[in-house]
């Protein structure tokens, strides 16, 4: 054989070689690589629940314990608002403070708002109150001190303290409380 022919012949082995491997490549390798990379992030994202997964089950007493913690506050703050049927409670509540600082109530009243009725902010209602009672100025402050330092919400928006012609160690208060109630 002429190496001219040879040399023809290898060159034509190496294009079918070239196109073998292309036609290879683009057949059989190239939809397998494009594969393997879509498994691969799917293997990344799953492994990554995965430890979030493990994370949360490691931490499971932790969570356990948190939501003990939150569920005994919840409870809490809901005694804290009384529902409407436990208005009569918080009445005694405010009778017991009374006589605690010495103070005397002549007048206790649930006012309706200008609306005539209590002011809805979704789960709870403002209930405004009228107290009318009578003390000395130290008791009536300790009074005021003690109903805002209930175990239940209470906010005092309006106090008017006025003084006896007839006995001046004794001042006549009105006090109007809100309280919030659970609907």
């Amino acid at each position: 054989m002429d190496p001219k022919e040879k040399q023809k012949l290898y060159v034509l082995f190496g294009i079918f070689a070239i196109a073998g491997v292309m036609f290879y490549y683009n057949l059989l390798l190239k939809p397998q690589f494009s594969k393997f990379l879509v498994i691969n992030k799917e293997y990344g994202a799953i492994k990554a629940r995965l430890r979030s997964a493990e994370v949360l089950i490691a931490n499971e007493a932790g969570i356990k314990k948190q939501h003990e913690n939150l569920s005994r506050e919840t409870a809490a703050l809901e005694q804290r608002l009384p529902a409407q049927d436990e208005i009569s409670n918080l009445l005694g509540d405010f009778s017991r403070v009374a006589e605690s600082s010495g103070v005397k109530i002549l007048k206790v009243k649930p006012l309706e708002d200008a609306g005539g009725a209590a002011e809805a902010n979704g789960i709870y209602a403002e209930f405004p109150i009228l107290i009318e009672a009578r003390g000395g100025y130290h008791q009536l402050g300790s009074f005021i001190n003690r109903l805002e330092g209930m175990d239940r919400f209470i906010d005092i928006e309006d106090i008017d303290i006025n003084g006896r012609t007839g006995d001046p160690r004794r001042h006549d208060a009105k006090l109007r409380v809100i309280t919030y109630i659970v609907k």
